[in-house]
This record gives structure tokens, sequence and C-alpha cells, in this order.
């Protein structure tokens, strides 16, 4: 795939669920193991709407009674809420939803495709509803545009208040296309900051001392929220004794 390509481009594997039975079929395959679905791209674009595919890969899951985390920062996993629900009655689910920001405004800038706030917010509050565990990757922390104590604070207090499982909170790193996009991003809204991110970012990765002033914050936040729950986040835990 093409620099520029990996947001718009989008390669739909039709035969992924019958794949997966394939592999959960195996003698020597270990049910407990936690796959995640998905770490590279959403299973829940728009795409989902009309194809389907994360459906059937979830109703792979339920007939083996395989460990699943889902990773998503789309509200549309709502529409699989009721298959998401057995597999949490039957074996082990998590749910990761990815909210970087409770700022609409800001949010619409740095992901324009991405559902709105609330919407996310609101599939959190339906999916513990339903007796799923779910967890929220709050990343990336942007310098100095959302980083401060105060909004930190307020963003894992939402989180906590949602009943929220646990929260991961990271610095944005500027590996490949991101230093391309973010550089965009400062030129039009934040020009004034381009020096101070230069500093920051000398190498692909934010400065050291910056990085562990923000996790020393945010750490102590989650504990103090009481969503620090890591311990739900896979299944080797839970099913360690499980056949």
């Amino acid at each position: 795939m093409q620099e520029g390509e990996f947001s718009h481009k989008i390669m739909v594997k039709d035969n992924a669920a019958i794949a997966l039975d394939k592999d959960f079929s195996r003698e020597k395959w270990n049910k407990n193991l936690t796959v995640n679905v998905s770490t590279v791209s959403d299973p829940y674009q728009p795409a989902e709407k009309e194809f389907g595919n994360t459906r059937k890969v979830l109703e792979v899951f339920l007939k083996h009674h395989n460990a699943l985390l889902v990773t998503t920062k789309s509200d549309l996993v709502l529409k699989d809420i009721d298959v998401l629900q057995e597999i949490a009655k039957t074996g082990f689910l998590n749910v990761c939803m990815t909210i970087t920001t409770l700022d609409q405004e800001l949010s619409s800038k740095i992901e324009p495709r991405v559902p709105t706030v609330e919407k996310r917010l609101e599939a959190i509050r339906k999916l513990k509803g339903a007796g799923i565990t779910v967890g929220v990757t709050a990343i990336p922390v942007l310098p100095y545009i959302s980083d401060d104590e105060e909004t930190l604070e307020e963003m894992i207090k939402t989180f906590s208040e949602l009943g929220v499982d646990y929260v991961i909170v990271d610095v944005l790193n500027y590996k490949g296309e991101t230093r391309q996009r973010m550089t965009k991003f400062l030129e039009s809204n934040y020009p004034s900051l381009i020096p101070k991110y230069e500093a920051l970012y000398q190498t692909d990765y934010c400065d050291k001392e910056y990085s562990k002033n923000i996790r020393k914050i945010t750490n102590r936040l989650v504990k103090q929220y009481h969503v620090d729950h890591y311990e739900k986040m896979y299944s080797y835990r839970k099913n360690k004794d499980a056949k």
C-alpha cells in the first residue's frame, strides 16, 4: 500500500471467517490465547455496514469460545452487541474503545472520519450495560494541546463514571505518516507549536523526560479513579486453568 492510502484504500478480506474457523479447529490451537481484532486496521470501518465481515468473524469466536479482544474507535460495534454479549457470557471478551480526547472540535480535526466522541461514549455505556468488559485507549496525548493535567483528569474521570474497567494513556509517536500528518495539522491549527514539537521529537519518539512526566500524571489518575484493572485486558489469568 502506497504512502497516504491507509485511511481510504480498504482491503476487504471476505474469506476471513472461513480462514479463522480453520485455524481455531486445529487440534493444537490454544483457545485461551487472546486474539486481538485488530491492531492495525479498525474492524468497524464504515465498509463493515456493507460487508459484515466482522460479525462473521465474531460468530467464529463464539463457536469456538476463543478469547477475544476487540479494538475499535467506532460506535458501529453496537450492531454486534448481541453476539458480543454471548461471547462474554460463554468465554473471555474485552472491548477496547479508542478516544483520544473529549474535545469534539479537536477530535474532528485530528480524526475527521471517526464517529463523534458522544457516540463512542454512548457505545461504552451500552457495552457495559450488556455486561461486557470495556477499556479505553486514550492515545495519543498531543503535547501542548491535550496534555494538561486538568484535561487528562476530566477525560479519565468521564471514563470512570461510565464504568470503564481500564484506561491506557500514552503520548504521540512520530513514526512514518504520523509525522507528515501532524506537521500539516500543526501548520493549519497550531503553527506556533511547530518549534516545540521539533524539540520534543528529535527522533520518532517523544522526549523521555516529557513522556515520563505524562505517565506519572496519568498513572496516578487511573489509580485515583479506579480504572486500572489491567488484568481484565487478556484471558491468560482468567482462563489459565481452562482447557
